[in-house]
């Protein structure tokens, strides 16, 4: 990846937010050294260097005042130096999370480590919320059928949740409008394929939370919040339910020849925003990456009814 093509969303001194575009490898791994995200985002940072931040000059604290001077000066110098390490930038931003490499959208870094340890905390308390849109049809392959409990339930506008049937979902668009479900089963690699999951005994707990938002002919605009954060656990929730994202090549069925869902080159799932607490000032701030293009071309050639929805989120 060329780092002149990195989308920046937002950029300060604590953090860095960006616009990751579907086909990238956010990390390199084994399988993939080079050309990702990762080694791409490290040269953007290398060339724009270092920014202006200093540490604050502080008063003395009080208990020093009876210090001899050179202690008062030992004490100042090695507060500076514990600002640097907490306040400075990193060597290398800390990256907080993650998205599988055909899933475009919001990827949040951290630049210094007391951002780090604030967003850190706010994603194992959960209090940080990532919206992703994603198009489903029904269908998908056996093998992604729940191997243990895997409930359903419909979210009231009290909070309440009344506990469904899977059956009721051979039409998820009958649920419309506005329906909000909680998908709860936990998820593991397939001792079949290990490079899939599925709803199997012993896996990591995973919950997911639906809002169906609009559907036409046999397809679903679904705002999805994952709770929890599995591996591939959006597509593999969404295909237990029996509804697959379009174009996913791994948990949806083969599209046949020219149908809309084999225009599709991967599958449409965006990360579109992320809800957080900043750093320094603590403050609710929301992130969105717009929809990336060929989501946009696809969707307004498929289901063009899903526009204007789409128009009030991003």
């Amino acid at each position: 990846m060329d780092p002149a093509d990195i989308s920046v969303i937002y950029q300060d001194h604590h953090l860095l937010i960006i616009n990751k575009p579907a086909g990238v490898v956010i990390h390199p791994t084994y399988k993939h050294t080079d050309d990702t995200l990762w080694n791409a985002l490290l040269v953007y940072l290398e060339q724009q260097g270092g920014d202006d931040w200093r540490p604050p000059v502080l008063p003395d604290e009080p208990d020093w005042l009876l210090a001899p001077p050179h202690i008062r000066e030992m004490l100042r110098q090695r507060r500076e130096e514990r600002l640097w390490r907490e306040e400075g930038l990193l060597p290398r931003p800390c990256l907080l999370h993650r998205l599988d490499k055909d899933t475009s959208g919001v990827v949040a870094l951290a630049r210094t480590a007391r951002a780090c340890n604030h967003l850190a905390r706010q994603f194992n308390q959960h209090t940080i919320v990532k919206h992703y849109l994603a198009v489903v049809r029904k269908g998908a392959p056996d093998w992604t059928r729940p191997r243990t409990t895997f409930t359903i339930a419909q979210i009231q506008p009290d909070g309440s949740s009344t506990p469904l049937d899977l059956v009721y979902f051979d039409e998820l668009p009958t649920l419309l409008p506005a329906s909000e479900l909680l998908l709860d089963g936990p998820l593991w690699r397939d001792p079949l394929d290990r490079r899939r999951c599925v709803v199997l005994p012993g896996g990591q707990p995973a919950t997911t939370r639906v809002s169906v938002l609009a559907a036409e002919k046999d397809v679903a605009l679904l705002e999805i919040l994952p709770i929890t954060g599995r591996t591939h656990q959006i597509r593999a929730h969404l295909a237990a339910l029996g509804f697959a994202i379009v174009g996913d090549p791994v948990y949806a069925p083969p599209a046949p020849p020219g149908t809309p869902a084999s225009a599709l080159a991967r599958q449409f799932l965006h990360a579109y925003r992320l809800d957080l607490r900043d750093y320094p000032a603590d403050q609710p701030t929301s992130f969105v990456a717009p929809l990336a293009n060929d989501l946009i071309t696809w969707q307004a050639t498929c289901c063009p009814s899903f526009t204007q929805i789409l128009s009030t989120l991003l």
